[in-house]
């Protein structure tokens, strides 16, 4: 499923960050990360956290150290600003530079932050507390994202199953029919080719004949199987939860049986349903591959 989630606050030792997260549709799970330099060794936190959340879609997560005005105005309040100005001062003053301004402090900083150049989080050292928590919160937001599209595309496949159900009983109703209009028909060719001549139906014959069709069309089975998929599915989007694959496989399935259907059945009222149901089938498979 498609949807996107944000976050933004204060880490300590990292300053102010932006967290974005958002998710495409996808058969299985592919986690992309872009994280600033000074927290690539958690890039594999990132991921795993990703993943407890996430079950199926390919999703984007990135961290930016916000530059921002409003950021940088918290900069030149802080602590570290004071520490990195005495600092800068006392190197200026040892190697006879020119005095430290604003401004060389605020890049000092930033890049601490955010650069490359900067202090990074060692491998092993876990992430901190109020990073995690700007991930959870835009994690937290993408789910729910998620969850609203999921709705909206459960009710959407549940008339199209509706639908496709409405058809098998169409057909279901037709099959009885089939043999009476084949044997009419049989009987009607035979008759006609009979008139005028001096030869006798034999009835024996006609119905041998009936009954072979009978046996290659008999498509009772087929009906029975697809009613039970027809019934799984729908328990299936009832049930909610991560079915996109449960979906996927048992749509396979009904489409095996509405194939096998269409080639057993030469109705054309049948065959039309069949059409019918397949494009149903197809719709359903898209949307089965929005849900995780």
């Amino acid at each position: 499923m498609t949807g996107s989630g944000w976050s933004r606050g204060a880490v300590d030792g990292l300053g102010e960050l932006l967290v974005d997260v958002r998710s495409v549709n996808g058969k299985s799970l592919s986690v992309k990360t872009r994280l600033p330099a000074a927290i690539q060794s958690l890039e594999r936190e990132f991921d795993r956290r990703v993943r407890a959340r996430i079950e199926r879609g390919t999703v984007s997560l990135s961290v930016q150290v916000d530059r921002s005005v409003g950021a940088v105005g918290a900069l030149l309040q802080s602590d570290q600003f004071a520490a990195v100005s005495r600092k800068l001062t006392a190197l200026a003053a040892e190697q006879g530079l020119a005095e430290v301004s604003v401004r060389d402090v605020v890049v000092v900083l930033l890049a601490l932050r955010g650069g490359s150049d900067g202090p990074s989080i060692e491998p092993g050292a876990g992430m901190s507390d109020g990073l995690a928590a700007l991930l959870d919160e835009a994690l937290d937001r993408l789910v729910a994202e998620r969850e609203t599209e999921g709705a909206a595309t459960r009710e959407a496949m549940r008339e199209a199953l509706r639908e496709l159900a409405a058809g098998r009983e169409a057909v279901a109703a037709r099959a009885p029919q089939l043999i009476a209009d084949y044997r009419q028909r049989l009987l009607d060719r035979v008759r006609e080719f009979l008139d005028g001549r001096a030869v006798e139906l034999e009835e024996a014959a006609v119905v041998r004949e009936v009954a072979l069709f009978a046996d290659k069309s008999d498509i009772a089975e087929e009906l029975q199987r697809l009613e039970t998929h027809l019934q799984r599915l729908g328990a299936l989007l009832d049930a909610g939860g991560a079915v996109g694959r449960q979906l996927e496989f048992l749509l396979q399935e009904a489409l095996r049986e509405v194939n096998t259907i269409g080639s057993k059945s030469p109705d054309v009222d049948t065959a039309h349903a069949v059409v019918a149901m397949k494009s149903w089938i197809d719709r359903l498979k898209e949307q089965a591959a929005n849900l995780a």
